[in-house]
């Protein structure tokens, strides 16, 4: 399956309002009908650009998620790229149209109500945005110890290095010491983005309840995931950004 985004439709769609949560690759996303939903970004949106967003919920084959999950992410950082190098108001509407669609794929596999999630990555600065889609991007790529290169391979630190790297934030490669350095945060204040570290490993908050994604461990992938109930009161969170 491809990622259309449609463009004469976004018009039909009610006027934007402020769109935040998140299981496994088992869920099946049901209708393939288009459906309106009104989105806000936090951050800034220029004059020229009236953010709107499209959530669809296409049927999917579940072994097809991953890739699917990565060409979405993959499409909205290079449609913001294109909106900081031109201003154009078409480019950031469909980073908005993009990254709305990967946090869908994100909260429906991990069984979150859709629109939270939505809300949650837009509510998070655009450095964490792009953290957290940059990390989207290598969903099913294996665990690796000491390794953290792109469609290769991540250790744990491996991948919040490389997704804070693609906002511009150089982290320590270690993750005791990225948690260290990085503002700690409540878990109630915490945003889309922050480090969730326990001792001996790393990984990334999607913004609602337990949800994480991260490098797992040796035989496993980057994956979108929850904390574990066992993990929940050592955890700490931090913002990596100062």
């Amino acid at each position: 399956m491809t990622l259309t985004q449609p463009s004469s439709r976004i018009s039909s769609c009610p006027a934007p309002t402020r769109l935040v949560r998140l299981r496994h690759l088992a869920v099946a996303l049901a209708a393939t009908a288009i459906v309106c939903t009104g989105v806000v970004a936090a951050e800034s949106t220029p004059a020229s650009a009236a953010p709107a967003a499209l959530a669809t919920t296409p049927a999917l084959d579940t072994n097809a998620m991953a890739p699917i999950v990565t060409t979405s992410a993959r499409a909205a950082l290079a449609s913001y790229d294109e909106w900081q190098a031109r201003d154009d108001a078409g480019a950031y509407r469909s980073y908005v149209w993009y990254r709305t669609q990967t946090a869908q794929y994100a909260a429906t596999e991990l069984g979150y109500p859709r629109q939270q999630m939505v809300e949650a990555w837009a509510a998070a600065p655009i450095d964490h945005q792009r953290a957290v889609l940059a990390a989207m991007t290598q969903v099913g790529v294996p665990y690796r110890t000491n390794t953290s290169k792109e469609g290769v391979g991540f250790d744990c630190s491996g991948l919040t290095t490389y997704a804070w790297a693609k906002a511009g934030i150089q982290l320590v490669r270690q993750s005791g010491q990225q948690i260290r350095n990085a503002r700690p945060v409540d878990r109630a204040d915490a945003k889309a983005g922050d480090l969730v570290q326990y001792p001996g490993h790393v990984m990334m908050y999607l913004g609602v309840g337990d949800a994480v994604i991260h490098s797992v461990m040796r035989g496993r992938t980057v994956e979108l995931d929850t904390i574990s109930d066992r993990r929940a009161r050592s955890v700490r969170f931090g913002d990596p950004v100062a």
